[in-house]
């Protein structure tokens, strides 16, 4: 016999499954199973989610810098422009970027631009 699954994505579907195996218990007892079960499931997914993140943004990280091309700036000049300060091959471009353009100003010198070094900030532990 098939059931039928009232929604379609496949976390829904894991929550539903673990609600109609909880309902089954009666009482008092079956309340705070169903609750409790309900918490696991939420718990495992949010996890789920958090190691999914950190392997994809390890894979990003990844790409950038195995890139020949680095944004070194960005300035936004208005709602839709832009001023890009870009490395590309040890040499350093300004350009402006629109909704429909991206045009070369200039060729700025490496010695001139101020390097963003990230700032070392302290972690608090709770």
């Amino acid at each position: 016999m098939v059931r039928y699954l009232p929604y379609d994505d496949a976390c829904t579907r894991f929550l539903w499954r673990i609600n109609m195996v909880l309902s089954r218990t009666a009482g008092t007892l079956g309340s705070i199973a169903q609750i409790f079960g309900m918490l696991v499931a939420f718990a495992v997914i949010v996890a789920a989610a958090y190691y999914v993140s950190k392997y994809f943004s390890k894979y990003a990280l990844k790409t950038r810098e195995n890139s020949n091309i680095k944004v070194v700036e960005t300035s936004r000049v208005t709602a839709d422009k832009y001023l890009q300060i870009v490395e590309v091959g040890g040499r350093y471009f300004l350009i402006g970027i629109t909704k429909t353009n991206i045009n070369l100003i200039s060729e700025v010198d490496g010695d001139k631009i101020k390097a963003n070094l990230p700032v070392e900030t302290e972690r608090f532990f709770f």
